[in-house]
Parts: structure tokens; C-alpha cells; sequence
């Protein structure tokens, strides 16, 4: 913690040169040797020339703005890899040290550019699960759980991707899948074998039970 003499302290600009390794940074050198780093924005609206005194407590100034940037640079490097939940943006940038001011003023501002979006994240999330691992009601609630999504949107989400994707046809899949021969009845030790593995896969009982009728498997 800077005492008030060290805060009001001014020492000289002697350099200001662009960050090589990044290009929206601007590398600011004072007469002591030391550096600070300044968002490229923050510069524009308050540019700083050669010559200029500056205080400690301007340069906080910076670097709290230098920390904002880190971080939504971290969340966009984030999102370039996949949509992401508002919780999980959270986790992930706690995850990199930013302080919690940091983050929400980041997620913020990404959810009023609509980067983040649960609403969209939930239903594109849903139906990639259900079409690539074509997985039940039941896992796929598991799966959005650590999400901290709003359970009315996920009721409403689900229902809808369900109708889309027919869950006596996904359990279809998986009989197929696991080579189960139609009108041939299994063994009770079969048979239990591949309850549980569609009980994990997150299907329901009685969507389970009504395939294997209409398959002749019971």
C-alpha cells in the first residue's frame, strides 16, 4: 500500500512505444527505470506524451485499467473456443486471479454486447449434446447443472430439443449401437447390462421399457 507521499510522487515519461508481443498495449518508461503497461483505449482518451509527470496513483489508475483489458482479453480468447455460460465465464477468470470488480465488469460488458448469453448458450449447448452423444433428459440436466442456469429455461429448452429429437429414436440408436438384434429376447443378466448403461446414458424408465416392447426385447 503506497503512502500518500509515494502516491503523489511524480516521476518522468522518458519513453512510450507500442507492445510488440501486443498490439492494443502501450508501453509507457519512466526516469526511475520502471514501466507500466496502458489499453490502447485508455491511451486514446488520454494520451501521454514524453516529457509528462506522472503520480503512483495515476499509474494505479492504469493499471486497474491494464487489469480490465487482461481480462476481457482472457474471456474473448475463451469464447473463440466454444460459447460459454455466464457462470462458467466466472469460474474461468477466477480461475486466472482476476479479482470479482474485474470479472463483472467484464461480464458486463460481454453480456451487453451479447458475447454471453445464457439463454443462446443453453439451447446450442443442449443440442450439440443431444446430437452428438444422444444422451437422455436425465444426463443432459446433469451435464447443464454446473452451469447454474435458470431451471425454467432448461424445462423449456429441454422440452423443445425433445421434440426435435425423438427419444424412443435415441434409444433406438444406442440398441443398434450396441448390436441388439430386434424380436430376440434377452437374458436377465443382458438385460440388466443394458438398463444401466441407457439409465446412464439418461433415459427414463418408461422410454426404456416402451422401446424394448416395440422391439420385441422383453
Amino acid at each position: 500500500m503506497l503512502n500518500q507521499k509515494e502516491r503523489v510522487k511524480k516521476n518522468k515519461i522518458t519513453n512510450i512505444k507500442r507492445s510488440k508481443r501486443f498490439s492494443d498495449r502501450i508501453i509507457i518508461q519512466l526516469n526511475n527505470k520502471s514501466v507500466f503497461r496502458v489499453p490502447e483505449d485508455a491511451f486514446a482518451l488520454k494520451p501521454l506524451h514524453v516529457g509528462d509527470e506522472i503520480t503512483a496513483k495515476e499509474i494505479n489508475h492504469y493499471d486497474d485499467k491494464m487489469r480490465i483489458q487482461e481480462a476481457k482479453d482472457a474471456a474473448f480468447r475463451l469464447l473463440s473456443f466454444r460459447m460459454r455460460s455466464i457462470s462458467e465465464m466466472k469460474r474461468r477468470l477466477k480461475q486466472k486471479s482476476f479479482t470479482n470488480d474485474e470479472i463483472n465488469n467484464v461480464i458486463n460488458k460481454l453480456i451487453k454486447l451479447d458475447f454471453l448469453n445464457d439463454a443462446m448458450f443453453a439451447k446450442t449447448f443442449i443440442n450439440e449434446k443431444i446430437k452428438n452423444k444422444k444422451i437422455g433428459p436425465r444426463a443432459l440436466r446433469s451435464e447443464l447443472f454446473p452451469h447454474h442456469l435458470s431451471s425454467d429455461l432448461i424445462n423449456q429448452l429441454i422440452e423443445k430439443a425433445y421434440k426435435k429429437y425423438d427419444i424412443n429414436e435415441l434409444i433406438s440408436f444406442h440398441l443398434n449401437r450396441k448390436k441388439i438384434n430386434k424380436s430376440i429376447q434377452l437374458n436377465k443378466k443382458e438385460l440388466t447390462r443394458l438398463n444401466n448403461y441407457l439409465l446412464r446414458k439418461g433415459f427414463e424408465w418408461d422410454n426404456i421399457s416402451h422401446v424394448y416392447h416395440k422391439w420385441g426385447l422383453i
